[in-house]
């Protein structure tokens, strides 16, 4: 529960954006094996305890004989259920977040078959619309899309600019990560703060994009100009496995291209960042390695110890 509270307390708008994605990363993974521990305790440990015996094994026929008789009750069945409810909630989630991430790529894959009008400059694909758009598209094979909008509002530089960081997105595998956190909020969907944890991982994976574009020298000003004039949102490109350049904060992303201040920490603190980002890595990590292994050997405890149930009265 630290490891998950962690990011939130900490300020992490204007560290290196890799040590952010690392830490909200790892702590988005940490509430998504949060919720799978807590579905296979019900599971696999709940049913064994004391407690669970005392509340489930009651025969309802004997203690309440008409209601039991109309309504079916039983405490064993409704124990049962109340275990099972939690995980069959939990793969719904997952199911619901996986359909829409099918259902948007397809979206995407029609938009640019039957959508493009040519091919454009840095091997983009131009689609139609008077709307401003730039956006990496696709997850398996992502290509850079930009609008005739985007083309007629840009000048050379801010076109350049907006298509480097697109490219960064590419590169650098971000719809990966998209993925895999949204999977995650499928799992953690019950968690407080898990939303917020999906947008600041959003937000730092566009800040790394733009440091990307930064380092292949284009201009700062060109870059928050495009981001600017691409601001508002293109219904057909807000979905997953579309990172558009008005991502994120754009407030937020827009002072840091213009004052230049983004990164520039202490080397205390910056080491202490890059201490906290493995910590939560190896959090995240030994979790997942430990998380299967304690939920067999609970499910092997239920199955060598038979459990007797006797109604209670």
């Amino acid at each position: 529960m630290g490891a998950i509270a962690l990011p939130h307390v900490l300020r992490l708008e204007r560290v290196p954006p890799l040590i952010a994605v690392a830490i909200w990363g790892s702590g988005l993974a940490l509430r998504a094996l949060t919720g799978l521990a807590v579905a296979l305790y019900l599971l696999a440990f709940l049913p064994q305890t004391a407690l669970f015996a005392a509340l489930t094994h009651w025969c309802w026929h004997t203690a309440l004989p008409l209601l039991a008789t109309h309504l079916g009750l039983d405490g064993h069945e409704l124990g049962d259920t109340a275990v099972v409810m939690p995980s069959f909630f939990l793969a719904a989630s997952v199911l619901w977040v996986a359909f829409g991430i099918v259902r948007a790529a397809r979206s995407v894959r029609t938009l640019l078959e039957r959508g493009a009008v040519g091919t454009g400059p840095a091997d983009s694909v131009i689609v139609g619309g008077a709307d401003v758009l730039v956006a990496a598209a696709g997850i398996s094979r992502p290509r850079v899309v930009v609008s005739a909008g985007a083309l007629t509002a840009f000048d050379d530089e801010e076109l350049a600019a907006g298509l480097a960081h697109e490219r960064g997105h590419i590169a650098r595998g971000h719809r990966f990560v998209f993925l895999c956190g949204e999977l995650a909020r499928g799992l953690a969907r019950f968690l407080p703060g898990t939303r917020r944890a999906l947008s600041e991982l959003s937000f730092h994976l566009e800040r790394d994009a733009d440091h990307w574009a930064l380092a292949r020298r284009h201009d700062p000003f060109a870059l928050a100009s495009a981001i600017c004039k691409a601001a508002t949102p293109h219904p057909t490109m807000s979905s997953s496995g579309v990172t558009a350049l008005s991502g994120g904060r754009v407030g937020e992303r827009l002072a840091q291209l213009l004052d230049g201040r983004s990164t520039r920490l202490g080397s205390l603190r910056l080491r202490l960042l890059h201490v906290a980002a493995s910590a939560m890595v190896l959090a995240a990590v030994g979790f997942a390695v430990l998380l299967p292994a304690t939920a067999a050997a609970g499910l092997r405890q239920a199955g060598e110890e038979p459990e007797l149930r006797h109604c209670m009265r």
